[in-house]
């Protein structure tokens, strides 16, 4: 054979050379696909066209897909990046509780902020692995599915039992109630999404509500203590005003969820980058910080004031 021909079959070869004019994708990254063109049950948004990734039943495959862009990184990445630094900010968190300036902290008080971090990492380790996994094959998307929308109900719940604690610090029959009325809403939650056909594109709609649902009975117990203590009482002591802006957060982001701006607005163009459901993400991630800062405030007024005999 000649130098020639041993040249060409080599640069045919070549997994990064050219051929015929166009670059040679590196067989280890899979040709991403069009909506039309994946398995109706990986269908979710039809706004978003192109990037989707092949199914294919193989868990390092689906790990290798985070080496390269398409229409999950960003959902990925968000809430993984999230998750790794909840850890850091939970530990400087721990380290403040003791502080010789903070009176009577109690093994509740670590409870309720260990409370709230697990919430946090559970959500959007769930959230993240299920970005991953998702075409995998139908039977791991659903099992993954079914754990990020259990990790949505575990952090609203969880922002609401460390919230709750304090409000009513100083009344611990309201804390059992609140505590009961949150566990039983987000038990309801979880129930429903456990059921396969409500984890489908038909009921979407119904999935939504229910969380927005639970997402509002917050203000039960924010009303509540409203009704108990006074708004200045909670704005000046309980933070409510990082919690308002929490929900509202919360509420934004359900909203940008369930109606897909922008994509909506522009099917194909915002496919890697820009879509709702990364916007969404975002959203969560504000609303844990501040709700950080919320239970900051609670805990130097209850450990710093004493606020049972104001």
């Amino acid at each position: 054979m000649s130098e020639l021909n041993l040249k060409k079959r080599h640069s045919q070869a070549s997994p990064t050379g050219t051929m015929e004019g166009f670059t040679v994708r590196p067989p280890r990254w899979p040709k991403l696909l069009t909506y039309e063109e994946i398995q109706e049950w990986s269908r979710d948004n039809e706004f978003i066209r192109t990037g989707y990734r092949p199914e294919k039943p193989d868990y390092k495959d689906m790990l290798l897909s985070l080496t390269y862009v398409h229409n999950e990184t960003c959902n990925i990445y968000t809430h993984l990046i999230g998750a790794l630094l909840v850890w850091p900010v939970a530990y400087i968190y721990m380290r403040i509780l003791p502080e010789p300036q903070y009176d009577n902290v109690l093994p509740a008080d670590y409870v309720m902020f260990i409370i709230f971090f697990f919430s946090c990492e559970f959500c959007l380790l769930s959230s993240a692995t299920y970005h991953l996994m998702q075409p995998h094959s139908h039977k791991v998307e659903q099992f993954w599915h079914r754990m990020d929308l259990t990790g949505i109900a575990v952090i609203i719940a969880g922002t609401f039992i460390a919230a709750i604690y304090y409000f009513f610090i100083c009344q611990p029959a309201f804390q059992i109630l609140h505590w009961v009325i949150t566990i039983v809403s987000g038990s309801a939650c979880v129930a429903l999404i456990s059921i396969p056909k409500f984890r489908t594109l038909r009921w979407r709609t119904l999935r939504v509500a229910a969380f927005f649902l639970f997402g509002l009975s917050a203000f039960v117990p924010l009303l509540h203590g409203v009704g108990l203590h006074g708004s200045d009482y909670m704005f000046r002591y309980m933070g409510m005003k990082w919690y308002l802006i929490e929900l509202s957060l919360y509420a934004t982001g359900t909203v940008i969820f369930a109606t897909r701006p922008p994509e909506r607005f522009a099917p194909g163009k915002f496919d890697l980058f820009g879509t709702s459901h990364q916007i969404f993400h975002l959203l969560i991630l504000a609303a844990m910080w501040v709700n950080c800062l919320a239970l900051t405030q609670s805990f130097k007024s209850v450990h710093t004031l004493d606020l049972c005999h104001r």
